[in-house]
């Protein structure tokens, strides 16, 4: 992918064609800012432009050298992830032992580590040993969205390129061009998705907005039948990580709902539009208070999950307290 693909983050991107026009690329990198907002994409534009052998300052994703990044199977470009789990010291002495030679084909080897927060205490001395004296030949791009938690020696010593939220409207026509969903339902998520095209398209899925759905009509109803809803939606969303948090995700837009409807009455403020009248019914049945102490729960079944939590408990807990609110 060029640069010219990549929609929302003109500043960041401008900063690296300059660099590469002028021939001022840094010997490493960190690319921080919001999950979602684009920059691992980036990172692979930057690294596919600095090596690309038919145009200047962008990659023509056509060359031998482009195909091969985009693919992730050239030489000298290595993808270090660690979204998944802790980067751990052995990932990290593979990757600096490849920076021993000379890159095989590339004009720089590009060593990309995303979720650099990840690294542990080993692996993050490792790394800053290599951060200290570079090879001439090799650029590295640390990504993180918590940059805070990486070592200060480390931070000083790389070139920061910040990344933003991506307005609304830019999500939108993403969503439209690249995924082919309706205009109404493209806004919809893109409201939803602080700024992060990533975020946008997960929960565009059906299996997501089914999720949503579920909530809604079982959880969020004027009826006593709220309660039994409870243990339905328990049990059937307790089961992985992924479904737990997309629970408490659209919980949290349901209740942020009803205090809208509650304290300003703009229905056009809400997420949740088509259940508007739904939530406006509930308005004057659930006190202030008891929707702050709910959002308070659900705060807590978020950090529950660092210290393994059941989640089904959790997730009884969560709606009883709602659907006690509404009695």
């Amino acid at each position: 992918m060029s640069f010219a693909e990549i929609k929302g983050q003109d500043r960041a991107i401008n900063i690296l064609k300059r660099s590469i026009a002028n021939d001022h690329i840094a010997h490493s990198y960190l690319f921080h800012g919001p999950d979602g907002a684009g920059k691992k994409c980036v990172a692979v534009s930057f690294a596919m432009a600095i090596n690309c052998t038919e145009a200047k300052g962008d990659a023509c994703g056509q060359c031998t050298s482009c195909r091969k990044i985009s693919s992730g199977i050239h030489p000298d470009f290595t993808l270090l992830d660690g979204e998944s789990g802790e980067i751990k010291i052995s990932a990290i002495r593979d990757v600096i032992n490849g920076m021993v030679y000379k890159p095989l084909e590339a004009k720089k080897r590009v060593v990309i580590v995303n979720g650099a927060e990840r690294f542990n205490i080993s692996s993050s001395n490792a790394f800053l040993k290599t951060l200290e004296e570079p090879p001439a030949d090799t650029v590295i791009i640390l990504i993180s969205s918590s940059p805070d938690m990486l070592l200060q020696t480390i931070l000083s010593r790389c070139r920061k390129v910040s990344f933003s939220q991506i307005p609304p409207h830019i999500i939108t026509g993403i969503l439209m061009d690249k995924m082919g969903i309706e205009e109404e339902q493209a806004e919809f998520v893109a409201h939803m998705s602080d700024g992060s095209p990533g975020k946008a398209i997960s929960l565009s899925s059906d299996d997501v907005q089914q999720v949503r759905l579920d909530i809604l009509n079982g959880l969020f109803t004027t009826s006593r039948e709220s309660r039994g809803a409870v243990f339905e939606l328990s049990e059937k969303f307790s089961k992985d990580d992924g479904s737990f948090y997309n629970v408490l995700f659209w919980i949290l837009t349901c209740l942020r709902d009803i205090i809208i409807l509650k304290e300003n009455g703009d229905g056009g403020l809400i997420i949740n539009k088509d259940m508007g009248e739904t939530l406006a019914a509930l308005k004057d049945r659930i006190s202030l208070e008891r929707l702050l102490d709910a959002i308070s729960q659900l705060k807590s079944a978020y950090k529950g999950q660092d210290r393994n939590m059941n989640r089904q408990l959790a997730l009884d807990v969560l709606g009883n307290k709602i659907a006690d609110s509404m009695i």
